[in-house]
């Protein structure tokens, strides 16, 4: 059996997102319903985390060691060194039933983020992207858990997954314009499975994706829609997963205690923590958010 070890056990109540910094060798993620924004040291094995007054839906790294921030009531900039929080007045929202879920950038520097109920009400939310520009677009709408992202190595395709419909969704990218078009079913994910949660892909096309309900993340091979492999992480609940290390082959695996009774919490103890795993494969360096 492959599992993955834990090797922070925050706690944490909706741990998301977590994207790999390369220049300071960390690990960045969310816990999105305590509103905080974790940071990782791999080499020191070091925790720390900022407290914010909203929830944060996710994180991405930008242009001198800044990190734009999805908060509830709209997109910021955060300098960690400082301290600093800059609003953007970008994607306000005054919604208390929605919140931003998952969001990561092409290779253009667009920052792409999904939004949902907090409650879980069926087509709720959607997809927006943001260009350098702070120019906001409708790319997806209608959708219930806005989830994983990702491109194709080429960049002409994009993935995508509304965990509620079990289905992992392509869509041909244009990479000059950042534009997704003509959407299909990629594969369908079984129910007894876990809903399809965050995700990211490898150098050999492959997606891995976190099964919230499963204790897992499977590395599926979209060409054809079948499992290659089984990541075991003992939490029920786990969120999403990124490619790290000095060689990109660490997959780094965020989990939840959202929606687990205490008896559970009892039984899956390490439930929000922060888990990885050594690959045979590597990922790449997430892409940055370029702002004009």
């Amino acid at each position: 059996m492959k599992k993955a070890s834990l090797i922070y056990n925050a706690k944490a109540t909706l741990g998301e997102g977590p994207f790999w910094d390369l220049k300071s060798g960390s690990v960045y993620w969310v816990d999105i319903e305590a509103c905080r924004l974790h940071i990782h040291g791999a080499e020191q094995n070091s925790n720390q985390f900022w407290q914010f007054d909203e929830m944060i839906g996710a994180a991405v790294p930008m242009e001198n060691d800044k990190i734009l921030l999805a908060l509830e009531k709209g997109l910021a900039v955060f300098d960690p060194k400082t301290k600093d929080l800059e609003k953007l007045g970008v994607l306000e929202n005054s919604d208390h039933n929605l919140r931003f879920n998952d969001g990561k950038c092409d290779l253009n520097g667009h920052f792409w983020i999904g939004t949902m109920h907090k409650e879980l009400a069926s087509n709720y939310g959607s997809l927006y992207k943001v260009n350098n520009a702070l120019e906001v677009s409708l790319e997806i709408p209608g959708t219930t858990i806005s989830n994983g992202m990702a491109w194709s190595s080429d960049n002409k395709q994009f993935y995508y997954t509304d965990t509620s419909m079990y289905e992992v969704w392509v869509y041909d990218f244009d990479k000059f314009s950042s534009t997704i078009t003509n959407k299909r079913v990629c594969f369908s994910i079984p129910k007894n499975y876990g809903g399809a949660d965050g995700m990211c892909i490898d150098r050999e096309g492959f997606l891995w994706i976190a099964h919230w309900g499963d204790h897992c993340v499977r590395r599926w091979d979209p060409s054809s829609g079948k499992e290659a492999e089984k990541i075991t992480v003992n939490a029920p609940h786990v969120t999403s997963c990124c490619f790290g290390g000095p060689e990109l082959d660490t997959l780094y695996i965020t989990t939840a205690r959202s929606g687990l009774n205490p008896k559970m919490l009892n039984k899956y103890p390490e439930s929000g923590g922060l888990f990885s795993y050594k690959t045979n494969v590597k990922g790449f360096v997430p892409k940055i958010f370029k702002r004009d």
